[in-house]
């Protein structure tokens, strides 16, 4: 009887013991799939990329300024535009001469886009680091930061890539952590790429041929919705919108125009 309920005890306890380590590995899950908690416990202290800068602040900062380059025709302050809708509109294919093809304003657009999108976001950038080195710093942070922190734009198919050329040791206690600029480098949703492609397409096929048809952009991007609006002085209005995101795209053309009441 002795034997037995001694056996019955120790079956209890390794019951016990296997319900604590069962309890115990919750607990470390739940700590290590939970930023919120994990942050707050010195064991797990180390900063996450998105707490380096925040990415909310990058996209509240940036995309307006993408969009505005967007429905601006790629330049912010364009010097040769149309006006239309109480925005200057960029052309990006023009000629002054009646009967005659446009000539190309910015054979590389991206490029161009991207370099617009960089040098009016510096500001925004360096107020988003400020905002960081305060937050870190308030956390008992000391902070050594390297590097120009400039601002490198990459327009990719579905996205915009941010990188930022930093480098940051932060020191606390003993704890001191290094992070390259591979911990800045952000991605934000967009379908830019697509409508940029349309829009040098159609620069190309205007300085060819002084036109083109917006139906065969839109065969092959079902996604995209292309409109042509014709102005008096022969100037062509292209908004591009992206059907699932609202996104848009405006620039002008003026090629191959015909003066007021020429009759064909």
């Amino acid at each position: 009887m002795m034997n037995l309920k001694k056996k019955s005890e120790q079956k209890k306890g390794q019951v016990t013991i296997f319900i604590i380590l069962g309890i115990i590995l919750v607990v470390i899950l739940i700590i290590l799939l939970n930023p919120n908690i994990r942050k707050n416990i010195p064991f797990f202290s180390t900063l996450t990329p998105e707490e380096m800068i925040s990415k909310e602040c990058l996209a509240k900062n940036i995309m307006p300024i993408i969009n505005e380059t967007m429905l601006r025709g790629g330049n912010l302050n364009p010097e040769l535009y149309f006006r239309y809708d109480n925005l200057s509109i960029n052309y990006l294919c023009y000629t002054s001469q009646w009967y005659r093809t446009c000539v190309m304003q910015i054979p590389l657009l991206k490029q161009e886009i991207e370099s617009q999108i960089e040098s009016a976001s510096q500001d925004k950038v360096d107020k988003c680091l400020q905002d960081l080195e305060k937050k870190l710093k308030a956390k008992g942070y000391d902070i050594k930061v390297n590097g120009t922190k400039k601002l490198d734009v990459n327009i990719r198919p579905k996205e915009i890539v941010l990188s930022l050329d930093l480098s940051m040791t932060t020191e606390k206690g003993e704890e001191t952590r290094t992070y390259d600029n591979n911990n800045f480098r952000y991605k934000l949703k967009s379908q830019a790429y697509d409508m940029i492609m349309i829009a040098s397409s159609i620069q190309n096929f205007e300085a060819r041929f002084g036109d083109s048809i917006t139906e065969t952009y839109m065969g092959y991007y079902p996604n995209i919705k292309l409109e042509k609006l014709k102005q008096a002085d022969g100037t062509k209005i292209y908004i591009i919108t992206e059907r699932n995101t609202g996104e848009k795209m405006q620039f002008a053309t003026r090629s191959l125009a015909w003066p007021p009441g020429y009759a064909l």
